[in-house]
């Protein structure tokens, strides 16, 4: 009994050495996440943003401008072929210009496309995220094409399904999949992001690709060049 109990204690001991003691809770790795991301205290303080990108879909490379203003506007202007195509959302109406149809007025957006712009009107991403009304659930760790992730759900007050995989050594997000209501039908959209840069002290990822389950086999490659 006593060598047998010494053993036991002995494979304790060395269990104990080699399985963390401590697993990390959801708002410790949202609090890592935003600390890498520049701190709470400047993301808190983001009320506006403009990109300019350059996209390259089906061999097509087009400049791309957006504009954001936080939780109240969204503008992006596509230049193709010369002509430039306008999309904005403000609170829950959007409109469009298309020169390329000849579509020379605003025409109003359908009701899933304004719900998935106004989705992209929060600056501040995972920040604040129970005054906002989400709720997130921690649904483990993942091997994200060689790296350790954590996987972090979000649901909004929109419906707007959201998975953020959270790499465990720069806390960035690399990959996030989104799941849209559309007329009874789900709009899945991943984006695979990298080349993460500081701009006055926020992180932003200055590469992304994106496929959606609404176009089969399309990529859109997004490579930003400035952000003010």
């Amino acid at each position: 009994m006593s060598f047998i109990s010494k053993t036991t204690r002995l494979i304790l001991i060395i269990f104990v050495g080699i399985v963390p003691l401590h697993a990390q809770s959801l708002d410790e790795i949202l609090s890592n996440h935003l600390t890498a991301m520049g701190g709470a205290e400047k993301i808190s303080k983001l009320n506006s943003l403009k990109i300019s990108a350059n996209v390259e879909m089906m061999n097509t490379k087009m400049p791309v401008t957006t504009t954001v203003v936080q939780n109240k506007g969204f503008r992006t202007e596509t230049v193709i072929q010369g002509k430039t195509i306008v999309q904005a959302v403000y609170g829950n109406k959007g409109w469009m210009i298309n020169p390329l149809t000849g579509q020379e007025s605003p025409v109003a957006l359908p009701e899933a496309a304004v719900k998935t712009m106004t989705s992209q009107t929060d600056l501040t991403g995972l920040y604040n995220y129970k005054e906002k009304g989400y709720t997130l659930t921690l649904d483990g760790e993942e091997d994200l094409l060689g790296a350790k992730v954590f996987k972090i759900t979000s649901t909004m007050k929109n419906g707007v399904k959201q998975a953020s995989y959270i790499s465990k050594d720069t806390w960035y997000i690399l990959k996030v999949e989104a799941t849209v209501p559309v007329n009874g039908e789900e709009i899945k959209t991943e984006n695979w992001q990298s080349d993460f840069k500081q701009v006055d002290g926020i992180t932003f990822p200055f590469t992304s690709e994106i496929s959606t389950s609404a176009i089969p086999n399309m990529k859109m490659v997004n490579k930003i060049s400035t952000v003010e």
